[in-house]
């Protein structure tokens, strides 16, 4: 069993990477940029117009590098600029930036504070914010927190929810949490990582170019307890555990204050997701000023991950819905 690493990727985009200040000094941040190799004529047309570069975050438990199967999916027409993604400070490459900062509590605003971070890091003018579960809710909270920021989100299944059916568990008692604190996190080798996540039906459901992914950046070599080499999560378990609880106040903030942002909004949900049932689905876009649905069938919360190629195209034609089409344009 091997890993499969994306050539194709790696040749139409050179990686640059960065380490960034958080919004609290004593935290770093991971980035990516990713610059498109521009080698075809409407590539290079469409860089020659004002398109709004595009920022990412990850769910959490995840890290940056999972957007690139979408990215690599994504019209050409719409990746002319350049692209960022980074991971939150306390998981992928920042956890190891980080690791001897880390706290014992997280608070959802903080990931909020650190998008407006890249932002003003990397001067970028009105970018187009695309986030999953917890990092579209971040991105609306950016929003919230400093208006005019974006100049739309696409929010990829958002972890939001109305107060009413918030629940505040702490550790101890949060069903996620508890989960991911009983989760294996040491393996001698990734293959045999990738064999154990092959042999559930919850990663059998991601794309194969999506799960490698996960394996080869996601973890990191070390030596356990007992002397042995082996490797681990780069997100400790602890941090994915305390991000599922200690989520501040933006949990619901993000839901409640949705109707203050007067930019669009489009979500896309996946059919199946156990976190967005279709009323609650509904409940976030008549929230939305300017809102936009889309749905992906046969896929739950991790649809980005899954479905890589139907979620990219339903990014793609939100964008020249509403930016229009570069080309036509020139």
């Amino acid at each position: 069993m091997e890993l499969t690493t994306n050539i194709a990727f790696r040749s139409r985009f050179n990686i640059v990477r960065h380490v960034v200040q958080a919004s609290t000094p004593s935290f770093s941040l991971a980035s990516n940029v990713y610059k498109p190799l521009l080698n075809n004529s409407v590539a290079e047309a469409s860089n020659k117009r004002d398109i709004p570069p595009i920022v990412f975050a990850h769910a959490n438990g995840f890290h940056k590098e999972t957007w690139e199967p979408l990215i690599s999916r994504l019209n050409p027409r719409w990746v002319p600029g350049d692209l960022y993604a980074f991971d939150c400070r306390n998981q992928g490459d920042s956890a190891i930036l980080n690791k001897d900062v880390l706290e014992d509590t997280f608070d959802w605003y903080s990931y909020a504070h650190d998008i407006l971070k890249i932002v003003d890091t990397f001067k970028l003018k009105k970018p187009i914010g695309i986030g999953h579960s917890f990092g579209a809710s971040s991105f609306v909270l950016a929003e919230l927190e400093r208006p005019g920021t974006f100049s739309a989100i696409i929010a990829i299944d958002p972890t939001m929810f109305p107060k009413m059916i918030y629940i505040n568990a702490p550790l101890d008692d949060h069903p996620m949490a508890q989960l991911t604190l009983k989760r294996r996190d040491f393996w001698k080798s990734r293959m045999e990582a990738k064999a154990m996540f092959l042999e559930r039906r919850f990663f059998r459901a991601w794309h194969p170019e999506a799960l490698d992914i996960y394996v080869e950046h996601g973890m990191l070599d070390v030596v356990d307890k007992d002397g042995s080499q082996g490797i681990t999560l780069k997100c400790p378990k602890f941090q994915e555990a305390v991000t599922f609880a200690c989520v501040g106040t933006g949990l619901y903030d993000s839901f409640e204050r949705l109707n203050e942002l007067n930019i669009p909004i489009h979500l896309i949900f996946g059919e199946n997701s156990e976190v967005n049932p279709t009323e609650l689905a509904k409940m976030k876009l008549a929230q939305c000023k300017f809102g936009s649905m889309d749905i992906v069938k046969d896929t739950g919360h991790l649809l980005n991950l899954e479905k890589p190629q139907e979620t990219a195209d339903l990014i793609s034609a939100f964008l020249e819905s509403q930016f229009g089409t570069p080309m036509a344009r020139l």
